[in-house]
């Protein structure tokens, strides 16, 4: 019994190891493969002064709304060009697949929605001071 066991266990090993093993590989579109990337992101190298208070509750609301990948660094006061090329310099292809995603104009729509919710935020603070 012992024997028929161990020769039934090698004819599964032998049979499951002689199945074609080749790949059909066809090729993707490129959009495809750069939607796939999830290394990409939008850095945003921020230079100078803080913006209006409410404005980073709202960009990073909008931002979690949108699921789009996002990482600020600030910079400090003054412009470091190599510094900023470095953080910034996937920007482009990644804004290609959030124009891919949401359109050719994504980005005045995405803007006019953080100004109009950062409108919005500075009444919610005042509110919420009151009582």
């Amino acid at each position: 019994m012992k024997k028929l066991l161990f020769y039934c266990l090698i004819a599964t090993l032998l049979m499951a190891s002689c199945k074609d093993k080749t790949v059909k590989k066809t090729a993707e579109p490129l959009s495809a493969v750069v939607v796939t990337d999830t290394s990409l992101k939008w850095v945003d190298y921020r230079i100078g002064e803080l913006p209006p208070m409410g404005y980073y509750t709202a960009f990073d609301s909008v931002i979690k709304k949108w699921d789009i990948r996002y990482k600020r660094v600030n910079g400090g006061c003054e412009v470091n060009p190599v510094e900023q090329h470095h953080y910034e310099k996937d920007n482009p292809k990644y804004f290609a697949v959030l124009e891919q995603r949401f359109g050719k104009d994504w980005r005045k729509r995405f803007d006019a929605e953080v100004v109009a919710l950062d409108k919005t935020i500075p009444r919610q603070y005042e509110l919420e001071k009151q009582y």
